[in-house]
């Protein structure tokens, strides 16, 4: 019963593992080829890897191929052991034999085994890769899960209602439809100059009131209704018919801004992640100019 007990202690202390037999008949293997003993190498190897695989890491596998491989090569069974090298390249398809280090005639045997089943060893070399990269993928994912869950911050930004009644695609920029934005500013900014425009050449061209003169002199008789030129008087109502009708679109175009700002006002929008810019929109900020300070408007693009 003590003893029991002391087994019992002794296993729970940690204490290392009693090796395999298997292990140990892999030691006795390699003792037998390292001295030369082939024949009795494959007899102790042999039943480690058939009729089924004793052996219990990858390694030991390997090992075990390589050495009934070489072994049998050097009873002269060089077909044997070309089997044994391709099933070597199955369970490792990088293994190669050093030709400073090994016997030539075993280099020369697996590299011919290599060049006979390229493709297969190529195929088996991609799938470990494949498999690698996928358990680099799930300790990654485990790494993650064990970090505990990722904390996500988003950042809003408060919208100012009056901009929505601001022209030249304040609202929409504030809403983030940059392409609506730029539609309406270029719009409205092309009506309002050809409506600035008209004016100014007006005025600058005719003054207040366009002047009527004769076609011909009449000296000091006044000239008579059939004669009078209306050049600059008809000249002077286009540009004012273009005047009024590029400032009508334009009204038209900033009430139709107007409301489509509205439709589309969110009173926050989210903001881009800490460190990438931040969407650029316009604002309503205090303006200094000379002695004054009053509302202005600050566009960023």
């Amino acid at each position: 019963m003590y003893a029991g007990i002391v087994v019992l202690l002794l296993f729970q202390a940690g204490l290392p593992a009693v090796p395999s037999p298997a292990a140990d008949d892999l030691r006795r293997g390699k003792n037998s080829f390292d001295r030369g003993e082939y024949g009795r190498a494959i007899e102790i190897l042999r039943p480690l890897l058939y009729p089924e695989i004793r052996l219990e890491s990858e390694g030991q596998i390997v090992q075990a191929y390589r050495m009934l491989g070489v072994a049998e090569l050097f009873q002269g069974q060089s077909d044997a052991a070309a089997q044994e090298f391709r099933k070597l390249l199955q369970v490792r398809p990088t293994y190669r034999f050093d030709p400073l280090l090994d016997p030539p005639q075993v280099v020369d045997l697996f590299n011919g085994v290599l060049r006979a089943h390229e493709a297969e060893v190529a195929s088996l070399e991609a799938k470990q890769r494949e498999a690698a990269r996928a358990r680099q993928r799930d300790r990654e994912q485990c790494e993650k899960l064990r970090a505990g869950p990722a904390v996500i911050e988003k950042r809003f930004g408060r919208n100012s209602f009056a901009i929505n009644f601001v022209p030249f695609g304040a609202g929409q920029f504030q809403n983030g439809q940059r392409g609506k934005g730029w539609a309406f500013l270029a719009a409205q900014a092309g009506l309002a100059t050809i409506s600035v425009g008209a004016f100014a050449a007006n005025f600058a061209l005719y003054g207040a009131q366009p002047k009527r003169r004769c076609r011909y002199d009449t000296g000091a008789i006044p000239c008579p209704p059939g004669a009078i030129d209306h050049t600059d008087e008809n000249r002077s109502r286009w540009l004012l018919r273009s005047q009024v009708a590029s400032g009508a679109a334009f009204f038209v175009a900033v009430a139709w801004g107007i409301a489509d700002a509205l439709t589309y006002y969110r009173p926050e929008t989210p903001l881009e992640p800490p460190g990438q810019p931040t969407a650029r929109v316009p604002r309503l900020l205090p303006v200094l100019a000379g002695d004054a300070l009053g509302p202005g408007l600050y566009f960023r693009f």
